[in-house]
């Protein structure tokens, strides 16, 4: 009986090194002449690749051929498409530079083109400060109170450990450094990796 277990063993073992072994470098859908020229053209090799799709939860395997690739991580990062972004976005280097710099995602220094292979991880910081600027929602008081009682009822609060929670906070908020606070801990925040 024990050499059946070991052997059974022994095949477990065998089959899961052989599988993950070969995870990394498994065979694509996509030429693999098209994919190194493609890697070439982004400044990637295959596996710092597959790591950038990783991000997205996608592989190689699952795309069917350079175009696809080309169409899902949009174009590369190359002076002629960082400058049609940047005058599409009517930025100057240096602003969007420091954009980059504030949002942690650029070091002091360091080239946009180096640093970034597709324009749009780039496109997406913009968005998102853009966003910002434009969007300043505001809300009126009886609109925070149905948010929040729709909040609270899904996790069950009753009204008095809600009534309840609310007296603790309130001190809290009505802090006069609680802004401060909150800032440092922010600017701590964005330190961390």
């Amino acid at each position: 009986m024990k050499k059946y277990f070991s052997f059974f063993v022994a095949l477990i073992v065998l089959f899961s090194l052989g599988f993950s072994g070969t995870k990394s470098f498994a065979a694509t859908k996509i030429d693999q002449d098209e994919l190194n020229a493609y890697l070439s053209e982004v400044r990637m090799t295959q596996e710092e690749l597959e790591e950038y799709l990783g991000f997205y939860d996608l592989s190689l395997n699952e795309l069917e051929s350079v175009e696809e690739l080309r169409d899902t991580l949009g174009p590369a990062v190359t002076p002629k498409t960082l400058q049609d972004l940047l005058k599409e976005n009517e930025m100057t280097e240096a602003e969007l530079t420091e954009l980059l710099i504030d949002y942690g995602e650029l070091e002091e220094g360091d080239s946009i083109i180096d640093t970034f292979h597709f324009i749009y991880d780039i496109e997406d910081i913009i968005d998102l400060e853009m966003g910002y600027d434009d969007e300043e929602t505001e809300y009126d008081d009886e609109e925070i109170l149905d948010l929040m009682d729709g909040l609270f009822s899904e996790i069950d609060l009753t009204d008095e450990e809600l009534d309840r929670f609310m007296n603790h906070l309130l001190p809290i908020v009505e802090d006069p450094s609680f802004e401060d606070r909150l800032m440092a801990i922010s600017d701590r925040m964005n330190q961390l990796d």
